[in-house]
């Protein structure tokens, strides 16, 4: 089965595009099981290298792509040092990466069972900060 949304992916030409997916709600209406949902879904049906980014304080993506209690302890989220906040010419702030996507994906990414590769933005390290 073919997924309706195939002109998402393919430029007229045919060649494959990349697309970005943000899933946005209030708290306890399903963003994690969407986004999850989603990204298992695309994945077995798309032949395009899928990441997902839980960018929640409080992450629980990992469990919702199927990744077992033991491997989802072993995930390091990606450090603040991979970006670069600084000023541009006319004086606003901008962010640069300190590192090629690719590098960051490939050192902090961890393989899900459906080939999804994970990426965690952010995790509780005290009590009170989610």
């Amino acid at each position: 089965m073919k997924l309706p949304l195939e002109g998402l992916w393919f430029s007229p030409s045919g060649q494959s595009l990349p697309r970005k997916f943000a899933i946005a709600g209030k708290g306890g209406s399903g963003k994690t099981t969407i986004a999850g949902t989603l990204a298992r879904l695309m994945a077995s049906k798309m032949e395009q290298k899928l990441v997902a980014i839980d960018g929640d304080s409080n992450p629980n993506l990992a469990t919702t792509l199927g990744l077992p209690h033991e491997k989802i302890s072993q995930i390091v989220p990606i450090p603040r040092t991979v970006v670069n906040r600084t000023k541009d010419e006319y004086g606003k702030n901008k962010i640069v990466l300190t590192k090629k996507p690719d590098e960051i994906i490939n050192e902090f990414g961890i393989d899900t069972p459906d080939g999804i590769k994970l990426l965690l933005m952010a995790a509780i390290d005290h009590a009170g900060a989610g």
